[in-house]
């Protein structure tokens, strides 16, 4: 049974604060951006490795199938880190709604090699939909570290000072 000011979705004494519950939101945009990115070069990975080979600089004599083959296989490996990225996503939301200083720090870390990532494909000869969702994606997690470096969310996730304590669980 509920009462009146505490949801039905969550028990009693663990509210998600209003700033983490942005954070989760900004995190799963981030996921589902990738998601969708994946989804695109999926169904489109023909006219992806044909506008690649169109705009890359091959020298003469390069056989064309060999470096078809290779964009090939390089979009998969772009679509198969997402299904493992949203595994690890979800275990970091989980934490996050728990308190806990690692997954505090993980979305820090995660944030900033999207980031990184998002630059480098920038670099490569891409479609304008594929840059676009890089944008989108660089976007949200330069508003994730933005909403993370706030005071409230620092102190939230503030490193105990107890040495018994580790991420709120006894050592």
């Amino acid at each position: 049974m509920t009462t009146p000011d505490a949801p039905a979705t969550e028990p009693a004494g663990t509210v998600t604060p209003p700033h983490v519950r942005r954070m989760i939101v900004l995190m799963l945009a981030n996921l589902a951006l990738s998601a969708l990115l994946a989804g695109l070069m999926l169904v489109f990975q023909e006219q992806l490795v044909n506008y690649q080979l169109a705009h890359q600089a091959l020298p003469a004599g390069t056989d064309l199938a060999a470096a078809r083959e290779t964009l090939h296989s390089s979009a998969w490996s772009r679509i198969l880190p997402v299904a493992l990225i949203s595994v690890a996503y979800l275990a970091v939301i989980h934490g996050l709604r728990l308190g806990r200083r690692k997954a505090y720090r993980q979305v820090i870390f995660i944030s900033v090699i999207v980031l990184a990532a998002t630059g480098l494909t920038l670099t490569q000869p891409l479609p304008w939909w594929v840059r676009a969702v890089n944008v989108a994606k660089a976007l949200v997690a330069a508003a994730l570290l933005v909403l993370a470096s706030r005071r409230q969310v620092r102190e939230r996730f503030a490193a105990t000072r107890r040495p018994d304590l580790v991420d709120g669980f006894p050592s």
